[in-house]
């Protein structure tokens, strides 16, 4: 063992990774648990990402410098209706360019064929003006100007019906939304989120003859477009004073940052995914802990014996060091690759933007160095033991 160690510096073979590679598989274990932490991490970051990210999809497309809700709304799934005359009043202001209503409502959806009644999300507005900054939806609008017509997201949840497919092959497909009939007259792709599973766009007056729940005649969304080089969050903080008591105004931004604080912190779901991910981060220490643990006390007489051939502790430290590093190097990029194709799974099945993005990327493999780097030095404890002195008895 000590003429193997002593050919360690010709052979430029790391002793760290000798001692890993000596016990098949305790290395095996170590990797696994290294995997596991950075799937587990990287699944729960990507699904607290895409739970923002979807929550906002549609509301972000909107052709709006400033939007307007009820004072009583804190989300998308509250949106409670008001007064349109509370938006219209702003189309006195010179910094005002257009004012437009949006309605925004849960329906029930039935397509022929299938066997249950859904709830989707259906949103009106008016089909001759550019309300939404998407380019499929204003190629498409301007058949919502017939009655009883919807653009339909063809990304909306496979159960609710094979749309998309029946669309392609004719035009003239139909559905019931409230048991009323509608036909299709286009698709466009907004996607799911963690409220609903699929929704439509219509025209106002196609809304307001399909939806039975909401207060006819009043509107949960104001969109207002200011001036071209007009500040919207001056403007905003130069009418606080105009507003009427039953309703609130924000800048686009500020009313996306609302839906995405609504779902962080007034729902359990976001704080569940940040809470699985610092759970999976010291699992993940626990597991490497244990690993470097038994590897440092099996090898524990070889390095008693390093220390006697004048090894200073700093060094055999270091050497536990590195064998954390060598496990998330090589660890690591595995976990990214089955991250991957767990992304790629969840998206074709829920149709959630469970995407790979870089700063993702750099914010888990820094906690996954931190993670080995914790494992190692609660390790390093049982380097205490090794006694050179126990060699010369």
């Amino acid at each position: 063992m000590l003429k193997r160690y002593s050919l360690l510096p010709p052979a430029k073979i790391p002793i760290a990774w000798l001692l890993l590679s000596r016990f098949k598989l305790k290395f095996l274990t170590a990797l696994l648990g290294i995997i596991f932490a950075s799937v587990l991490i990287h699944a729960q970051l990507g699904l607290r990402s895409a739970l923002f990210e979807s929550s906002i999809s549609i509301f972000k497309t909107f052709n709006a410098d400033i939007v307007m809700i009820n004072r009583l709304s804190v989300g998308s799934t509250t949106l409670q209706g008001f007064d349109p005359n509370r938006l219209a009043l702003f189309e006195r202001y010179a910094e005002v360019t257009a004012t437009t209503p949006v309605r925004y409502d849960f329906v029930r959806w039935h397509y022929p064929d299938t066997r249950k009644n859904s709830w989707v999300i259906m949103l009106g507005f008016n089909p001759k003006l550019r309300v939404f900054n998407k380019e499929d939806i204003i190629a498409n609008q301007d058949s919502l100007k017939l009655p009883s017509r919807i653009l339909y997201d063809e990304l909306s949840r496979k159960e609710f019906g094979p749309v998309s497919q029946d669309y392609e092959k004719s035009t003239s497909v139909v559905a019931f939304v409230n048991d009323k009939r509608v036909k299709i007259s286009g698709l466009i792709k907004i996607g799911t989120s963690f409220s609903y599973d699929a929704s439509f766009l219509t025209s106002l007056s196609t809304f307001e003859t399909l939806s039975g729940l909401t207060t006819p005649g009043n509107i949960e969304i104001g969109l207002i477009k200011t001036a071209t080089g007009v500040n919207a969050e001056k403007f905003l903080a130069s009418v606080q004073d105009d507003l009427a008591s039953d309703v609130k105004i924000y800048t686009l931004d500020g009313f996306l940052q609302l839906e995405k604080d609504y779902w962080d912190r007034s729902k359990p779901i976001g704080f569940v995914f940040g809470f699985n991910a610092i759970l999976g981060f010291f699992v993940g220490m626990l597991i490497l802990y244990q690993i470097l643990f038994t590897d440092v006390t099996s090898h524990l007489s070889d390095f008693s014996t390093m220390l006697a051939l004048a090894f200073s502790y700093r060094r055999i430290r270091l050497i536990v060091f590195q064998e954390s590093l060598i496990l998330t190097v090589i660890g690591y990029p595995i976990g990214v690759i089955v991250s991957i194709l767990l992304f790629a799974m969840i998206q074709s099945v829920t149709g959630l933007p469970v995407r790979m993005s870089i700063d993702r990327l750099l914010i888990c493999f820094a906690l996954t160095i931190l993670m080995s780097t914790c494992s190692a030095f609660m390790a390093m404890r049982k380097l205490d033991d090794a006694n050179p002195i126990e060699v010369y008895e």
